[in-house]
């Protein structure tokens, strides 16, 4: 038989023990053959160490990245380790049993097709799913579109992205700045020719995002990348005003998209869903109006 490849699973991690434990438990549990995976924690500045959180767990390694941000934790992460493929997710996130597995299989063409890179799918839950808030009801039809972001804006949530070590390398690291980290590294891949899968059965979990507030946060932070990509473009006050005026409309295809959504069956889940997206959709137009007139913040932390 074929010895599979060795994967280096990484993950980033910032103030976020708890959820990390859970993450840590479900890749300890994998269906992938055990000695056939390591698993690194790349630490960026929290609060209390997580050595002796790492320890509980056999086969994992904590490294530390003084430079803030995503990116620079798992370029840190691929630096320090050698494996043949390289698989990223997040501290809050759940891997499925199957998730490595799955993941490789794509990888080397088992799966039916032949890419370069997976995008898994990365489904969200509610702290209770029994009574979800308002907000976990939209995330769970709008936190993480990863279907959409491969086939239409050519990227890969970084919290699920798996690849071969020397199509990173080729690639280069992932950039902290004005866009997404992983926005910006799967262009930059598509442009050099890479080819980007979307794979449902390589699946993590992730938590739905819980209060309005976490959910205005985000709009406000998808509008500061949006704006600071078209502020590259020539005409930009003319272009972010017709942008503006289009998020204006009815959201009917969202709206459409909530009402066919499998992730929302109880009764009224739909109707509140729907509620949400009205409010969080005229919350962006104003912040894309002030950003019309006024700089934005210089950074996303500032966001």
């Amino acid at each position: 038989m074929t010895t599979p490849p060795f994967v280096d699973v990484i993950i980033p991690h910032l103030n976020d023990r708890d959820r990390l434990m859970l993450c840590l438990e479900d890749l300890a549990h994998q269906s992938y053959p055990r000695e056939r995976y390591s698993i690194t924690v790349v630490d960026n500045g929290s609060d209390q160490p997580i050595d002796d959180l790492v320890a509980r767990f056999p086969g994992v390694q904590a490294l530390y990245e003084s430079e803030r941000g995503c990116g620079s934790a798992r370029n840190r992460g691929v630096q320090q380790t050698s494996g043949d493929i390289l698989a990223f997710t997040d501290s809050d996130c759940r891997p499925e049993r199957d998730w490595l597995t799955n993941g490789v299989r794509m990888l080397s063409g088992q799966a039916g097709q032949r890419v370069d890179i997976v995008g898994g799918e990365i489904s969200l839950f509610a702290v209770d799913e029994r009574n979800p808030t308002d907000a976990e009801l939209f995330d769970k039809v709008f936190g993480f579109e990863c279907r959409r972001y491969v086939e239409r804006k050519h990227f890969a949530a970084g919290a699920n992205i798996m690849v071969t070590r020397r199509t990173f390398n080729t690639i280069g690291p992932f950039l902290n700045g004005s866009q997404p980290e992983d926005l910006e590294w799967g262009r930059r891949a598509t442009g050099l020719g890479f080819r980007i899968g979307y794979a449902p059965e390589v699946c993590v979990r992730h938590p739905a995002r819980h209060t309005m507030l976490e959910l205005r946060k985000k709009a406000e932070r998808t509008s500061w990348h949006a704006r600071n990509h078209m502020a590259t473009q020539s005409w930009f006050r003319l272009r972010w005003g017709a942008y503006t005026l289009a998020m204006a409309s009815p959201p009917l295809l969202k709206s459409m998209q909530v009402l066919r959504s499998p992730a929302l069956r109880m009764r009224g889940q739909k109707a509140r869903a729907l509620r949400t997206l009205f409010s969080v959709r005229y919350f962006r137009v104003g912040v894309m109006v002030r950003y019309l007139f006024a700089a934005p913040p210089r950074s996303e932390n500032e966001v």
